[in-house]
């Protein structure tokens, strides 16, 4: 049987923790309920989902539709787009069957590559390959979310670049209709001996996003940190946006710090262990003074009201408060205090984003 395959491929770096993989995640078991009532997709229709942050995991192989079971989306440290693409092709090479002299293979296969970065890794031997062996016979769509991808390097990919508006309401609900009618509507074209087919995307929902600051090697709209708990070592990532003045207050003690610092607090989430394996392993060599920092998180594993606690190692960590506690990174038992920012703050090592 001829397949028509589908492969999701995203971002699960450090600035897509939080809301966008949530709704992500959400969007695909939406996906998957709505092509389930489609008899063309139903009977064609094969997904696969590749996560990728510093380095990309295959998490739900090329599967059937009655038998896809949308996964949970990690997070990881980085943006290896150079890494993802070696890994997609790798994944086409071995699950997408090409035409022979006695039968036909299966119908071009559709990706749906959805970032809102500028990669981390060197990605230009990946594009080279692409260009040369894939770009003719898969079809690439850009998705380019709050407009935070590298229009320089996803050009280099596909001709369909959407610039996905994440702030406009409801985005994401007809982000997720636009990708399932379009897997649909190229499902009954290519059975009809057509081409791939993609939904017409409303303007609310492809509208570039909010303006993005240039960055490299970190990406500097976040100030992401990982942490571990104290208590039973999980670890975390804290999230800080910056507000570029964007936001004021009517308590002068808000509005003072707004002018003064850079970053205002957005998430602390909990994450597993395999952040550390999708992460690429190499230190962003970027730094954020504590006095850039609006706001304090609570600790997501065990609550206690102080998740930002640095030490002399260098680790962050939740705190109860004032006194002793000791590093889960490093195992040395120190005394801690809290840091207004009136002596100039200290530096804190950040992700990659």
């Amino acid at each position: 049987m001829r397949k028509f395959p589908v492969f999701l491929v995203i971002d699960v770096s450090e600035s897509m923790a939080g809301d966008a993989l949530i709704e992500l995640e959400n969007g695909m078991r939406q996906i998957t309920s709505d092509l389930m009532t489609d008899p063309y997709a139903l009977e064609t229709a094969w997904l696969s989902v590749i996560a990728f942050a510093g380095r990309a995991r295959t998490l739900t192989p090329l599967t059937e539709l009655p038998e896809f079971v949308p996964p949970h989306l990690p997070v990881g440290g980085g943006t290896g787009l150079g890494g993802a693409l070696i890994h997609l092709m790798d994944e086409i090479d071995r699950n997408v069957s090409v035409n022979t002299a006695g039968q036909k293979g299966d119908w071009k296969p559709l990706v749906f590559l959805m970032t809102d970065g500028v990669p981390t890794d060197d990605a230009e031997l990946a594009l080279r390959r692409w260009k040369q062996e894939y770009a003719h016979r898969v079809a690439l769509v850009a998705v380019s979310i709050g407009g935070g991808g590298d229009p320089a390097i996803l050009s280099q990919l596909t001709d369909d670049i959407i610039p996905f508006d994440d702030t406009a309401e409801g985005a994401f609900k007809k982000f997720i209709t636009w990708i399932t009618n379009s897997v649909k509507s190229s499902t009954r074209s290519v059975t009809a001996g057509g081409g791939i087919s993609l939904a017409k995307i409303g303007d609310d929902v492809s509208g570039g996003g909010p303006v993005r600051l240039p960055f490299e090697a970190v990406d500097d709209r976040y100030a992401v940190f990982v942490g571990r708990c104290t208590k039973n070592r999980a670890p975390y990532v804290v999230k800080y946006e910056r507000h570029l003045n964007q936001i004021g207050s009517q308590d002068p003690r808000l509005a003072e710090l707004f002018k003064r610092r850079d970053y205002l607090l957005k998430a602390a989430m909990p994450v597993q262990e395999d952040y550390f394996e999708l992460s690429d392993g190499a230190r962003s060599d970027a730094s954020v003074s504590s006095a850039q920092l609006i706001g304090q998180p609570d600790c997501p594993h065990c609550h206690v009201p102080f998740g930002m606690a640095v030490c002399a190692c260098g680790g962050i960590h939740c705190v109860t408060g004032d006194g002793p506690a000791t590093c889960p990174w490093c195992g040395k038992t120190g005394s801690y205090g809290v840091s207004d920012g009136s002596d100039g703050g200290f530096d804190i090592e950040r992700g990659r984003g």
